[in-house]
This record gives structure tokens, C-alpha cells and sequence, in this order.
């Protein structure tokens, strides 16, 4: 299957950093800029994996790279999307298929 990576999506996730006021704060961090094949669901596709299709469901596909986790969130397209899970596709650590939903404002 030929992937087309022509997408640019933003992994985003939360650290925390040290304040003028040497306080600790949680900020928002790009973690990478990967390019992505981006994959809309259909609801039945979704329910069949055990995800809620009240939600709105897309598949991000990426050359595979370490970091990404399950508490971070991806943007793409003006939108936030939370990540449900991530597999490494065939276990071979060439890209990773990252299944995430349209985050509730």
C-alpha cells in the first residue's frame, strides 16, 4: 500500500517548565511536525475497533518515530484531535498508525 505523506500535522504534548516566578507550570509543546497520510473512518469502521462513532474519527498515518503518546494530542487543520491509541505497524518500525478523535470543545 503506497502511503502519501502530504500532510503536515502537529503532535502536541504537555510539559513543565520553570516560570518568572520559579514556579512550575504546565505548558503546551510541539512534540514533532511529522507529514501524515490522514485517513477518514466511517462510523461502522470505528465501531468494529470499539471506539464510540458518536465521535468524529480519523487515522493519521506517519513514518515511524519514538515519543508520540497516548496523553498527547494531535492538530490538524485548525483542529485538536485526542489520540485513543497508536499502533507500529506490522511491528516494524516503519510508520505508525495514530487513531484519533475530533476533540470536544
Amino acid at each position: 500500500m503506497a502511503y502519501h505523506f502530504n500532510s503536515r500535522i502537529e503532535v502536541i504534548g504537555t510539559v513543565s517548565e520553570l516560570n518568572d516566578e520559579g514556579e512550575f507550570s504546565t505548558v503546551e509543546k510541539t512534540i514533532a511536525k511529522p507529514w501524515a497520510d490522514i485517513k477518514t473512518m466511517r462510523a461502522k469502521e470505528f465501531e468494529v475497533m470499539g471506539f464510540d462513532a458518536t465521535k468524529t474519527p480519523i487515522r493519521f498515518i506517519v513514518r515511524y518515530r519514538k515519543g508520540i503518546e497516548l496523553d498527547h494530542k494531535i492538530k490538524y487543520a485548525g483542529e485538536d484531535y485526542e489520540i485513543e491509541s497508536i499502533a507500529n505497524d506490522d511491528g516494524k518500525n516503519q510508520t505508525l498508525t495514530i487513531f484519533a478523535n475530533k476533540k470536544d470543545i
